[in-house]
């Protein structure tokens, strides 16, 4: 039974191990940008920003169309004479009965005759439409002029797409700091749970040591009860690692789109320096891309107040259209007719005037939101500069710490051996080294972190793996 479990573990762990990809930073951003949903979503956008552009082209090209009817009629439509036949035969009449009229047409008297029975036997009906049409056949209307309605619903189209990228180019620095929050979140458990592990066992080398002394009479039970405390105390500091990592895990994998285990081959990082505040924030006012997305509303705001005022001049279109084939379509009827046509609205209850002053009052808001985003996005970068500087301040400080804590624990070690120090002297500086280490680890995810908003903020997130191939980047061990 225990070789049945034993090969099942190991298969276990061959699976899991097949299953982990190591990556870089780079490497690791790469394939978010490839299966991030959030990335394929801003994609899709711009994708459609550009269709609804090539959308707004076609309205400077004619519109064609193809149109075909059959109706049916509850009768003909005739035009019938023969009503005037019976009225003109009785006048007619009443006139060849007069005598004298007679006598003198007497010559030509059959000739008359023989015409009126003609003229009556004609039949004065005539059908203008038969009761069953059917048709086919097309317009072309091509605009001539509409007042720049056209032009500006392009421009705006263009300023749309313009806008979708500056909002793609949001997603990408805000995926940049979650990946690198998240992949560096990894290292940083990954190295507590190493210092923690390290730290447990050294406590418990230490318990097992008091506890022979104990039964042996050189240490008192109060030692190894705090040795006992301070190894639970660890131990339960190495299981909340151990969580957090998984956690941390997690969500790395849902950054990057993956269901694979992730391991980070990049080392947290630390820097000596960054560039001044004044570079950072001239690089949040050109390349923001809040503020790239603020100064495109603010154009559209624009390209809306043209298209209300374009509501003024008249719509001018040419027009023409033709007849193909038809079923009994009356021959009375045009097969083909061109024109021009003229729309020019005299008046429509205001409309327009409030239209175009609620335009010029959504201008002017976009403005003022501009010059507050300016505004609120420098105070940003400041923010952030200002924790970078302070993380950098204490790096130098937290680094002092590590090294006094491992000599101290050097000197608490030997002061051991000679009989000068307790084990509780002892275990009480390998946590202290233990914390200080994670300290130092701690300090260089936030440094790390910071610097990724903080290029985020200035619009230049893409930046960061130029920093962390720096010469002067330092790696922690």
């Amino acid at each position: 039974m225990r070789k049945i479990f034993t090969l099942f573990s190991m298969s276990m762990v061959a699976i899991a191990t097949a299953q982990t990809t190591h990556l870089t930073l780079d490497e690791a951003l790469m394939l978010g940008f490839e299966h991030n949903p959030a990335i394929a979503a801003a994609q899709y956008a711009e994708k459609a920003a550009h269709r609804e552009r090539q959308a707004a082209i076609g309205l400077f090209m004619p519109k064609v169309s193809v149109k075909g009817a059959y109706t049916h009629l509850d009768k003909d439509i005739k035009i019938d004479l023969n009503h005037f036949k019976t009225n003109f035969s009785g006048v007619l009449g009443g006139v060849l009965n007069n005598p004298d009229v007679v006598a003198a047409l007497s010559p030509y008297l059959p000739a008359i005759q023989g015409g009126l029975s003609s003229l009556l036997g004609i039949d004065l009906s005539y059908t203008l439409q038969q009761r069953n049409i059917a048709f086919l056949g097309g317009d072309v209307v091509m605009p001539i002029f509409a007042g720049g309605k056209i032009w500006t619903a392009n421009r705006a189209s263009k300023i749309n797409e313009q806008r979708v990228k500056q909002q793609s180019l949001q997603v990408r620095g805000a995926l940049t700091v979650e990946i690198v929050e998240r992949y560096f979140g990894v290292e940083l458990a990954q190295r507590g749970v190493a210092i923690r592990r390290e730290a447990v066992a050294v406590v418990e080398q230490h318990l097992h040591d008091v506890a022979m002394l104990e039964k042996e009479g050189m240490a008192v039970e109060s030692e190894r009860l705090y040795a006992e405390y301070r190894l639970a105390e660890a131990e339960r500091d190495l299981r909340r690692t151990e969580l957090q990592l998984e956690t941390a895990r997690k969500a790395l994998q849902s950054s990057l789109g993956t269901e694979r285990r992730i391991e980070p081959a990049t080392q947290l990082f630390l820097l000596n320096k960054v560039e001044p505040l004044e570079y950072f924030v001239a690089m949040a006012k050109l390349h923001n891309p809040q503020l790239g997305e603020v100064e495109q509303l603010r154009e559209l705001s624009r390209m809306n107040l043209r298209l209300h005022r374009a509501d003024y001049f008249p719509e001018i279109a040419a027009m023409g259209g033709m007849v193909f084939c038809n079923h009994q379509l009356s021959p009375l009827v045009p097969r083909m007719a061109v024109g021009v046509g003229l729309n020019f609205k005299l008046f429509d209850g205001l409309n327009r005037e409030y239209r175009a002053a609620a335009a010029r009052l959504q201008l002017r808001r976009v403005e003022a939101l501009e010059h507050k985003a300016e505004q609120d996005i420098a105070l940003l970068v400041e923010d952030i500069y200002n924790r970078v500087q302070a993380m950098l301040a204490t790096i130098s400080a937290v680094e002092r710490s590590e090294r006094f804590a491992e000599e101290f624990l050097r000197a608490k070690r030997n002061a051991y051996r000679e009989g000068m120090a307790t084990t509780t002297d002892v275990v009480d500086a390998v946590l202290n080294l233990s914390r200080t280490r994670f300290e130092l680890a701690q300090t260089a995810y936030e440094l790390d972190v910071a610097l990724a908003r903080l290029l985020d903020a200035s619009g230049i997130s893409e930046l960061f793996t130029q920093y962390l191939h720096s010469s002067t980047t330092k790696f922690l061990l």
